[in-house]
Parts: structure tokens; sequence; C-alpha cells
């Protein structure tokens, strides 16, 4: 760059050297690198795109370099993550994510080495995107249609579905969760068990610190089948906000005790005039006496 500052360059190859497949590449790729652009360029924690470009049969990116270290790295750094730590990260994450699918994206390769915590503000940064290398894989169908050939995703950190070509939304939040596991546990997503009946991770005995509602949200996040996760990154967002900011208890309305005003007093003279009447008697009283 001009700047002379650091950049990323990433080279992919694609898997097939036909030249009908090449352009296939080509025009895939392109779309794909334009995405990037838009994603980079209006999201703070996702790499900048700045160039792209195709040399000796060839695709390359050129991206921001992100000064940090990846969730992997800082495991092995700092040890593992406390509770609230990860409550942090998913605070901070899952709004990328929400963003990310609100433009029908879904990332499908989201593990502790394409996380990368940034030095000068402490955010996550979502790297490697895998539109991109899926891109690499086109074949065409039996009907002459381009399509993939591989599939994208890290064994372990991608759901079933995903592993079947057939990624969602929530196959992100999967990748997440068991991203998360790892923090907690420090154990790879390769080397945990299995539930042979329902096909449920199983985690928790590794992670004993971590609160029951936290690990009810973590075990809904890895859930086997697309049906019982999270719909949404959003979705997933408001409960873990529900336990930063619970509700406080309904307080009973006070009702004011009403109040009733008093009549104002009557005013009794000091002095009273009397009454004809009682004028005639001391009269009469005092003839007597005289």
């Amino acid at each position: 760059m001009p700047s002379k500052r650091p950049c990323v360059v990433k080279q992919l190859r694609p898997i097939h050297n036909n030249p009908q497949i090449y352009q296939l590449v080509q025009e895939r790729f392109q779309r794909e690198a334009a995405i990037l652009e838009e994603l980079g360029g209006a999201n703070d924690q996702i790499p900048a795109l700045y160039a792209y470009f195709c040399s000796g049969g060839q695709f390359y990116l050129v991206q921001e370099w992100v000064e940090g270290d990846t969730l992997t790295g800082k495991v092995q750094i700092q040890g593992l993550f406390s509770e609230g730590a990860v409550q942090e990260l998913f605070m901070n994450l899952l709004p990328v994510l929400d963003y990310v699918h609100s433009k029908h994206i879904v990332h499908r390769d989201i593990k502790p080495d394409n996380i990368i915590v940034r030095h000068r503000d402490g955010k996550p940064v979502l790297i490697d995107f895998g539109a991109v290398r899926e891109s690499m894989g086109t074949v065409v169908n039996s009907q002459g249609n381009p399509t993939s050939s591989i599939v994208i995703g890290t064994p372990g950190y991608m759901p079933s579905e995903q592993a079947a070509g057939r990624p969602v939304y929530s196959s992100d939040l999967y990748s997440l969760g068991m991203t998360v596991i790892y923090l907690l546990t420090g154990k790879q997503a390769q080397q945990l068990e299995t539930d042979s009946q329902t096909g449920e991770i199983v985690w928790r005995q590794y992670a004993t610190d971590v609160s029951p509602i936290m690990a009810r949200i973590i075990d809904r996040a890895i859930a086997y089948h697309p049906r019982d996760r999270y719909f949404t990154a959003r979705a997933m967002l408001d409960a873990l906000q529900s336990i930063a900011n619970p509700i406080p208890p309904t307080q009973p309305l006070l009702t004011q005790p009403t109040v009733v005003s008093a009549p104002p007093p009557q005013t009794v003279p000091v002095n009273p005039q009397p009454s004809p009447q009682s004028t005639n008697i001391q009269k009469n009283i005092r003839l007597i006496l005289d």
C-alpha cells in the first residue's frame, strides 16, 4: 500500500485447470470479493478488502492486517476464559454475525483460529469467510450448471447440516458455541464426546464453574438439529443480555391514601348579642331585686 501499512495477501487456487471451469471460478471469485468489500466497508469487526486480482491461474485477496491474537493464541497465552470474558465475547461478536446474516451470508468457518482479538481495542474481528474459498471448488454438474465440489468448514466446529452442504444461519451459531466451549474448557471440538442417542455434545463436566443459565444458552446454540437452536444471532444476543441486565422484580403500585378535606370550622362570636327574650328576663330580675 502507498502508506506502507502491512496487509494480508491470500492466495487461492482452483481445484480444476479446465479453461471453462476457470472462467466460472473467476466470475464467482469476483462476486464473492465484492461481498467481502461491502462487509468490510460497513463493519469495523470485519477486515477491509483493499484489492483482488488474478495472476498465473491463481486468485489473490489483499486485506487489512489485524494486529492481535487469535482466540487459540489467547488461550495459549493466558489460559482458559472466565464466564464473564466469554459473555463479553458473545456480546461483541453476535451483532457482527447478525449484520453478516442480514446480508444473506453464512460465514461457515467460525472457529478459534478465525477470530482475532484486536490489540487496539480488545474487540473480536471475524476473518476468513468461507464463500471465497468455496468458489475455488467450482465444478459443472450433470445439468451443466456451476456448483461447488467442496464443503467449507472445520470438522468438529461445523454442524451436520453444514457438513452435508446445506448450511443455515444457525450453523454459524453452532460454530460459535463450539468455539466458546474451547475457551471455557481448553478442549478442541474433536476431543469432546457426543451422546450416541441424541447427537448432542457432552461438555459440561469440563466447565463446572459455568452458571446453569449460561450453560443452557450454549447448549441451545450447539443443539444437533437446527430447529432446536436460536434461529438468529439477535435472538441469542437477547438471551445473553437478559443475564447481563436482569429485569428487576415488579413492584406493587402503592396507592396514595385519599385525603378528605374537613369543612372549615364555624365561627362563633365571642360576645354574642343577647336575644330580646333574654333581655326582658334580665329586666324583670332586676325589678324584683330592687
